[in-house]
């Protein structure tokens, strides 16, 4: 190829000279003009030649960052009107709660301190008349524990109660049954026990009242105490014999109705009590939700006014979300302000970031969780890992589908150590994205592309030929070969 390209060159400097010798000037001048020296031939620039080789390929994307608080918030009013202060300047520090900037809201303040009036009236009137069911609902919760401690009394006295009526049923049937052999024969013993009793008590006083003194009255006395003793057993004898007279028939019947009486009146009073006591439970039941319904509905229809209106007021004002630094305001009093509209950025500067936008291609390769290398602008000499907590939608979690959700920054978490940093400092972000160790590489320049086709040219002695290759990695100096070649093949660049 080299060779047909200087014979060309040769045949147009050969019809430059002929042309050249034609053109002689008039009156037969036979001066010969001189011939000119010949043009070398251009040098053909030499096609470079790479090799095939083993090695690592690392895909590397590089972009710039800043440093920037973590904590970082737009500020701007929830409606719109004429600003008539701004309490802060950039730069500031705030604390959490402070008050920012403020519209006009004089008419919103006159007509919240009428509600909050009104709340309050109708917040007593309320309270009044809990407290007067509170009232009456002790009473009756007092009345109530009587009633339980009197039913709780009266059910103590039914065993009592019904024994008084078995004893009386039990006197009535033996004083109305007929006496057995038994009863008369356990009298009549205990009548001769009396006597034996008795004279025994004479002989004993008979033995020592010989001389008068006190074993003498002593025994006396005990023979008047068994004289009475056989009096009795004598009694007892003669009513068994006798029986009960009509008399005490009609008075133990009494007795028996009176205990029955007795017993069903005590039924009767717990049957009462227990209804009372039912009663009263319920009335006290109602007694908690009988509040006029017009003057709960009327603290309720205040407390919506009040928050409704506590509310705008809150739109007509910037407050401090949290402890930080003004980093950014543009706010002026006089000056009409839109709603949503920013006017401050506040943040907090105790935790640093690095927050960056790379490019779409860039955002591509990253994913969360990769780690990178920094170089600060203050410190060129120290490299600092940093990881990438959060990229920007859809790449990551950075915020949802709805726009002012959406968090374009690509955030970047490191340690600060103790060096000394502020926001808005530059840096320069590394990301390995992809790596392959040991792998067959070619620079860029040695890979040609063809209607989506890559292939090179492989140099085989004098011949060249085209070969398909499958690219991996591509990184910034080598790109991975896949498929297609060997190690220490040569191939052809362009």
């Amino acid at each position: 190829m080299l060779q047909r390209l200087r014979m060309i060159l040769a045949v147009v400097v050969i019809i430059t000279m002929i042309l050249t010798s034609g053109c002689t000037g008039g009156g037969g001048s036979t001066k010969e003009e001189p011939t000119p020296t010949p043009l070398p031939p251009p040098e053909v620039a030499e096609r470079p030649t790479y090799r095939v080789q083993r090695g690592d390929v690392v895909d590397t994307v590089t972009f710039n960052g800043r440093v920037s608080p973590t904590v970082e918030e737009e500020l701007y009013f929830e409606a719109g009107g004429r600003v008539v202060s701004v309490l802060v300047k950039r730069n500031e520090m705030v604390e959490e709660g402070q008050l920012l900037a403020e519209l006009d809201n004089t008419d919103l303040l006159r007509q919240l301190e009428q509600a909050t009036i009104s709340l309050n009236t109708a917040q007593s009137n309320l309270d009044t008349a809990l407290k007067a069911l509170e009232k009456q609902g002790s009473g009756a919760q007092g009345q109530l524990d009587i009633q339980r401690l009197q039913l709780q009394k009266l059910r103590g006295t039914l065993p009592s109660l019904d024994l008084e009526v078995s004893l009386a049923q039990a006197r009535l049937d033996a004083a109305l049954a007929s006496p057995t052999p038994e009863e008369l024969a356990i009298a009549q013993s205990a009548v001769e026990s009396a006597k034996n009793a008795l004279w025994a008590a004479q002989a004993a006083r008979d033995s020592v009242c010989g001389t008068p003194g006190a074993a003498c009255d002593g025994a006396q006395a005990n023979v008047q105490r068994n004289e009475e003793a056989v009096r009795v057993a004598e009694l007892n004898l003669e009513q068994v014999r006798a029986g009960a007279t009509d008399l005490e028939i009609l008075s133990l019947r009494a007795a028996l109705e009176r205990a029955m009486q007795a017993r069903r009146s005590a039924d009767v009073d717990i049957a009462v009590l227990v209804r009372q006591i039912a009663l009263a439970e319920e009335s006290i039941s109602l007694a908690t939700t009988e509040v006029d319904p017009q003057i709960t509905a009327a603290v309720e229809q205040n407390r919506l006014s009040v928050e409704r209106l506590e509310a705008q007021l809150a739109a007509t004002r910037i407050v401090a979300p949290f402890a930080g630094r003004i980093t950014n305001s543009s706010v002026t009093e006089g000056v009409d302000a839109q709603a949503f509209k920013t006017v401050m950025v506040i943040s907090d500067e105790a935790e640093l970031e690095i927050t960056a936008e790379p490019t779409t291609a860039q955002l591509d390769k990253m994913a969360e969780g990769m780690t990178g290398q920094l170089v600060l602008s203050q410190y060129p000499g120290q490299v600092l890992t940093g990881l990438i907590y959060q990229l920007p939608y859809p790449y990551g979690g950075g915020g949802g589908t709805d726009l002012q959700d959406v968090d374009k920054k690509t955030r970047i978490s490191f340690e600060i150590g103790d060096l000394e940093l502020k926001p808005g400092d530059l840096v320069k972000v590394d990301v390995t994205v992809a790596e392959s160790k040991d792998a067959l590489w070619l620079p860029p320049a040695a890979i040609r592309t063809y209607s989506g086709r890559s292939f090179v040219v492989v140099q085989d002695g004098d011949t060249e030929r085209r070969v398909d290759v499958s690219i991996g990695i591509q990184g910034l100096d080598r790109v991975e070969i896949l498929e297609g070649l060997e190690a220490d093949q040569v191939v052809v660049g362009q």
